[in-house]
């Protein structure tokens, strides 16, 4: 009962998101994210209509679905790094370039092992698909928190709040991926019983968050972060001209 309480409840937010976001114009600001949303509500329906008419395939389509979930909101992470930089372009480019490389490696990763023979324990191999892509969401949305605090960037609240629920997901999915390995764990059972009520919480951010859409706050003409990003690339390409010039000069006879 419980456990049926919390999915409806979950799933009852997600449609709310989305119909707020829709009608509250946040839905044209941040399209991906809310077609991960999307996604999510998808899945649900999916997965309670194979586990009430269909239960012989619940499980064959659940890691499925997980992994679309899972790389479907990886576009979330694109989201928040094209709304929170859109003042830095050119930090921007090269951090869309960064979440795109370290998609594709991870992807690629996961594709090969399935590839290689493991079609058989295919759950286990998109378990640490899911879990080193959560990874890599981590390690970004630190990165991302330090240029906040280094660069002084404004936030408003819709974005922050967004920020705010994604991260939140992300630090217990981390924790949850991790000692999915370790069954017999105690910290792993508790994790898993934790999960969905983590999940309604990070919901219930969103659904506050992004209620209504709000103005974004005028960011400072300074420009810090791109004078800091110009300097290191010019710094980069001199230090790639002297070595280049180096080496031509160890090459001559």
């Amino acid at each position: 009962m419980e456990t049926h309480v919390i999915w409806w409840v979950g799933t009852s937010l997600v449609a709310v998101v989305l119909l707020r976001g829709a009608l509250g114009g946040n839905l044209r600001k941040y399209p991906l994210f809310y077609s991960y949303m999307s996604c999510v509500l998808v899945k649900e329906v999916v997965g309670l209509l194979s586990y009430r008419f269909a239960p012989n395939f619940y499980g064959t389509l659940y890691w499925p679905t997980e992994l679309a979930t899972i790389v479907a909101s990886y576009a979330v992470m694109v989201e928040i790094f094209r709304q929170s930089l859109r003042h830095s372009p050119g930090i921007a480019r090269k951090g869309l370039k960064l979440l795109l490389a370290a998609f594709v490696l991870t992807v690629s990763y996961a594709a090969t092992d399935l590839l290689h023979g493991r079609l058989a324990n295919a759950a286990r191999t998109i378990a640490e698909a899911g879990r080193d892509l959560r990874y890599i969401e981590g390690a970004l949305l630190l990165l991302l928190l330090w240029l906040f605090v280094r660069y002084r960037i404004l936030l408003g609240p819709n974005l922050l709040g967004l920020i705010m629920g994604y991260s939140f997901w992300v630090g217990i999915n981390v924790i949850n991926l991790a000692l999915v390995f370790l069954p017999d764990n105690e910290f792993s059972t508790l994790a898993r019983r934790l999960e969905p009520i983590t999940y309604v919480a990070t919901l219930t951010i969103w659904c506050v968050a992004l209620w209504a859409s709000r103005p974004e706050p005028v960011q400072p003409t300074d420009g810090a972060i791109e004078r800091d990003y110009e300097l290191l690339v010019a710094k980069t390409r001199s230090i790639l001209a002297r070595t280049s010039d180096q080496l031509m000069r160890g090459m001559r006879p």
